[in-house]
């Protein structure tokens, strides 16, 4: 794969000497260039021309391995090589960003970009003839537009991390920030530390809300990191062709709201007008209705999706009417293993559950996880993301299993 990381400051000029800019170095992701350089990826680094040049980089991005990754300039980012590019202050980094996130398969983000930036840079060198010491200079600044917000406009199916850094937040308010940062920018995962807490410590917070905490554990950190460039993404393929008996699945669209309003408080809204949860239904014909990818607090049937197939070569749902939710594939698949006719998932964990390690919904590692032999008719847990439970044709849990006794949102926090 092809994968940019940018590291370092991204400053602003007050001159042609001046700059204003984050004290932040860039080590974590210059190692981690290195880390995915030894694997064999095709890896860019886009640095500051502030940093040194690129004999200091072989060591700085090798300290992972016995042998360093080879770093070059003007290469051209060769398998098992490290592409350094160099960018001359935030007008420069965004259009390099930019025009790499047409040819780049993943872009990790993890540079401090400056938010103010002087309006003016002043050519040459700030005057100081007729100062006197102590004297104030107004120097206008704009607020410098989110270079992490155009990647996806440039190449919507590049694989995002973005990173947001807080100074003396609580927990709850960095993994807000963090999660702000990944709707807004349609992120894979975002990295969220807090300077005030020590570097050292990295949170991986992903579009399902689930937080992994990682404590001077870099190995794993990157291994995750890596996990998720490395993914398998389904798709979804729209049909118009449904008979008409599929079109309405009377039966199941009944036992479909019944789930609904059953469970409707554990179908819980987050920031960015999210609810998470999902279920699956058997429908008359060979097919599942399903929750749709989006969805409000009231959702009924009426605005559920129908997958008609799931073509397990190509990772691609093909539903009628509407996008269906990212657990469709192991929903179904889970069904169809223990013959359920309704299984639900919701992002809490069930007590006396097998757990199954974590996945990002809607990946190839999520949807087609082992499961026979490892997970039991009656539902199985996902490690910080929730449960999955199959339900009778009442819409009741199996085995008098119960749930906890408020819904929760944003399951576990995982240390590593």
């Amino acid at each position: 794969m092809k994968i940019l990381i940018t590291a370092g400051q991204v400053y602003g000029r007050l001159d042609d000497n001046k700059l204003v800019g984050n004290r932040v170095r860039g080590l974590w992701a210059c190692r981690f260039a290195g880390y995915l350089s030894t694997l064999g990826h095709e890896v860019t680094l886009l640095v500051p021309d502030t940093m040194p040049r690129f004999d200091d980089f072989n060591a700085l991005c090798g300290s992972m391995e016995n042998r360093g990754p080879i770093c070059r300039e003007g290469h051209g980012g060769l398998p098992g090589a490290i592409e350094i590019v160099r960018q001359s202050g935030f007008w420069d980094y965004q259009n390099k960003c930019l025009n790499m996130a047409e040819t780049h398969d993943a872009a990790v983000m993890a540079a401090a970009v400056v938010n103010w930036i002087p309006a003016n840079p002043i050519k040459g060198k700030m005057p100081t003839d007729g100062y006197e010491v102590g004297d104030i200079i107004q120097i206008p600044f704009i607020l410098a537009p989110r270079v992490i917000w155009g990647m996806k406009n440039v190449n919507p199916k590049i694989t995002l991390i973005g990173c947001k850094m807080l100074i003396g937040s609580t927990e709850d308010e960095l993994i807000d920030a963090a999660y702000g940062v990944l709707l807004k920018n349609r992120c894979n995962v975002v990295v969220a530390n807090d300077m005030g807490n020590g570097l050292k410590q990295k949170k991986l917070v992903y579009p399902d809300r689930s937080v992994h905490v990682f404590d001077d554990d870099f190995d794993g950190f990157y291994a995750a990191l890596r996990a998720a460039i490395e993914d398998d993404h389904w798709s979804t393929s729209l049909t118009g062709i449904l008979d008409e008996s599929g079109q309405s699945c009377p039966k199941a669209r009944a036992l479909f709201d019944t789930i609904v309003e059953k469970y409707r408080d554990r179908f819980t809204p987050v920031e960015g007008g999210r609810v998470y949860g999902s279920v699956a239904v058997r429908c008359d014909i060979n097919g599942w209705i399903t929750s749709p990818r989006e969805k409000g607090e009231a959702f009924t049937s009426a605005d559920a999706s129908v997958v008609v197939a799931l073509d397990w070569d190509k990772h691609i749902v093909i539903a009628h009417t509407r996008k269906a939710t990212l657990n469709a594939p192991l929903l179904i698949r889970y069904a169809a293993l223990f013959n359920h006719d309704a299984v639900v998932h919701f992002h809490e964990q069930i007590e006396g559950l097998p757990t199954l390690p974590y996945a990002p919904p809607g990946t190839e590692r999520d949807n087609n996880r082992v499961l026979a032999a490892m997970v039991p008719a009656y539902g199985f847990n996902i490690e910080g993301h929730g449960c999955v439970l199959p339900l009778d044709a009442e819409g009741n849990l199996f085995r008098g299993l119960r749930f906890p006794a408020r819904p929760v949102v944003g399951v576990g926090r995982m240390r590593r």
